[in-house]
């Protein structure tokens, strides 16, 4: 197989992957609904920069999956699914039948595979260190650390990280730490300190889909960001990027009054730390809630927790007692 066929392929796989995700979530999330329309072939090409050719069997892959209708020229939309307590029940028995037939392929024991996957992601916690500078992100992604992969995080202000690194509770967070986590803003800083404590650093990544959501808000009239630290405001600026940043209203949770007013024009995004000073304002908000780590960013960060859960296993220095969550703090 040639290299530019392998690399045709390999786009045509991560379109897929791209828009089976982008629904999945969609529908769990509660955001997207059966018989909602979906992109259109040209403005899918556009985004993936593939041709129609390949975008069409993009869409063919996903329709075999049963995520999608292929309705001709009326375009594609959300397949319906069968729900029960929150699940989509179709698309979970498709992937649980495949994740099983595997295990039974590497000759497990159905039985046992419970126990199996227990063994993998929580024989032993791993230990977190987040190191950002604003609050909202320190917030939201030491709670998705927490939440989705259930490491043991602890937020590090990176402004308290002394040029010398010595003394002070973040320093013993970061020591003590399995692993380290930071963003692009910090990670040329971050990534000295790891190689000198000899330990991983994973650098993640917003989804990409929260990023164009936010340029197409942006975009298309006035956006409202409810926030907690103003250093994050500019990292919003910085995100959106061009003329349209200047279009972005910005709002303080704790200016109350503010966040009263807001009324129902205009699209309105509020932060996860936000949000847990505000509460429900009554607002529909623009981007839902839930993860904000892009796909590769998830796949790295599974990879290292099997991978030290394995690691603890053959060697038998797994950690009992801990629970793998901190309080918050900010």
């Amino acid at each position: 197989m040639s290299e530019r066929k392998r690399a045709r392929e390999w786009t045509e796989r991560q379109a897929v992957d791209l828009m089976r995700g982008r629904i999945l979530s969609g529908l769990h999330g509660g955001h997207l609904h059966a018989g909602d329309r979906l992109a259109t072939y040209r403005d899918l090409a556009l985004e993936t920069g593939l041709d129609l050719r390949a975008v069409t069997r993009v869409y063919e892959a996903l329709a075999g999956e049963g995520l999608v209708e292929v309705r001709g020229r009326a375009g594609v939309f959300v397949a319906p699914h069968e729900r029960l307590g929150g699940r989509v029940l179709e698309e979970t028995a498709r992937w649980m039948v495949g994740v099983l037939r595997e295990s039974w392929l590497r000759q497990m024991e159905l039985p046992r595979f419970p126990d199996f996957a227990r063994e993998c992601i929580a024989t032993s916690p791993v230990r977190c260190a987040f190191i950002e500078s604003t609050v909202d992100q320190l917030e939201t992604i030491c709670n998705e650390l927490r939440r989705d992969f259930g490491f043991f995080t602890t937020p590090v202000d990176a402004g308290q990280l002394g040029a010398g690194f010595e003394g002070g509770e973040e320093t013993r967070a970061v020591r003590e730490a399995d692993l380290l986590v930071t963003t692009a803003f910090h990670a040329a800083r971050v990534r000295p300190l790891a190689e000198r404590l000899d330990k991983p650093l994973m650098v993640v990544r917003l989804h990409p889909d929260i990023v164009r959501e936010l340029q197409r808000l942006a975009a298309a009239g006035e956006l409202t960001v409810v926030y907690v630290d103003p250093r994050f405001a500019e990292r919003v600026r910085l995100v959106v990027g061009g003329d349209d940043a200047s279009r972005i209203r910005f709002v303080a949770a704790e200016d109350r009054e503010a966040v009263r007013r807001l009324g129902s024009s205009g699209a309105v995004v509020v932060s996860h730390a936000a949000r847990a000073r505000v509460g429900d304002i009554g607002v529909a908000t623009a981007v839902p809630g839930g993860r904000v780590l892009s796909t590769e960013s998830a796949e790295e960060l599974i990879e290292l927790l099997v991978r030290f859960n394995l690691q603890a296993i053959s060697t038998g220095s797994a950690r009992p007692g801990e629970t793998g969550r901190t309080t918050p703090r900010g």
